[in-house]
């Protein structure tokens, strides 16, 4: 995992600079993006929307449903390789422009679906959902204000709640404060994120180590070359690794092909303790920085 990391890190490092060009066209968009949010009742793209109808899981975990099995006659596995994943995520301005500032409060909301579509003998359950609304606010300066030796894109300060809305055993969750920061160089662009937990009665905690391994926060490279985008997502100060790797290119209007490569712990709540091992194909919708 450590050497998969590293050479992650190097390759996005060593791909081509953004042209000037496309310095540009990045404050351009950015620019758009601040001027759109003022209409209202309009959904924004967040953290990715994307569907992958074919997904490869290397590691499952059958024993984490087991007590499905203790209440059913179904002897066939609930939990095949092959399933299906989708990811819809997106944002809504509140309000703009607090008191007169350049901080709009903002509501975004990311649903994250686990489908064992191939599953026929358990009815094609969904295996896992993760639900994540979030209240923030933020910050978007079309002018790209210099933090060190980047350009500050945007910065959020809120509250985010995330859990797979399950019973008992198979119950996850957890509430977070957290900080969120988006940057650019010439090279490279990356967000990254701390949070801090709030704090649950011990006897209500579904995931009391969860710290261990989804970190104290998350950094995602992002890196476009020519029509290509590459970015690779981590987290911050775990105890146990994982790794986020995609890549897109166009296909047509807004949609872009896409591939996922995920390898170790915290990939979704419910395996969020546990290694996996996917890797899956589909579209996605294109983003902001992705390069057009």
């Amino acid at each position: 995992m450590i050497k998969l990391l590293v050479f992650s890190l190097v390759f996005l490092h060593t791909l081509p600079s953004f042209s000037q060009e496309t310095e540009e066209a990045m404050k351009v968009n950015i620019g758009k993006y601040d001027s759109l949010l003022d209409s209202r009742y309009s959904l924004f793209p967040h953290k990715g929307t994307y569907l992958m109808p074919f997904v490869y899981n290397n590691l499952t975990h059958e024993g984490i449903y087991s007590e499905y099995k203790k209440v059913e006659e179904n002897d066939g596995r609930l939990y095949k390789n092959t399933e299906a994943e989708f990811q819809i995520s997106f944002l809504i301005p509140i309000y703009r422009r607090i008191a007169k500032t350049n901080w709009d409060l903002v509501f975004a909301y990311t649903h994250h679906s686990w489908w064992q579509v191939y599953n026929s003998s358990w009815s094609r359950p969904f295996r896992e959902t993760n639900y994540n609304p979030e209240l923030f606010m933020r910050k978007v300066d079309p002018n790209l204000r210099k933090f060190l030796s980047f350009d500050l894109i945007a910065l959020d300060l809120g509250y985010a709640h995330q859990s797979n809305g399950q019973i008992q055993v198979l119950s996850r969750s957890w509430d977070r404060l957290f900080a969120r920061g988006f940057f650019q160089s010439k090279w490279i662009s990356f967000g990254v994120t701390g949070w801090y937990r709030l704090p649950e009665k011990r006897d209500q905690d579904d995931n009391r180590d969860i710290y261990n391994y989804m970190g104290l926060g998350e950094l995602e490279l992002i890196k476009s070359v020519g029509p290509h985008s590459f970015k690779a997502k981590m987290p911050l100060l775990s105890h146990h690794m994982g790794l986020d790797l995609k890549y897109t290119y166009p296909w047509r209007d807004q949609l872009r092909w896409f591939l996922s490569y995920q390898s170790g712990y915290g990939q979704s709540l419910i395996e969020y303790n546990r290694p996996t091992q996917r890797i899956g194909v589909g579209i996605t919708l294109e983003d902001l920085f992705d390069n057009r």
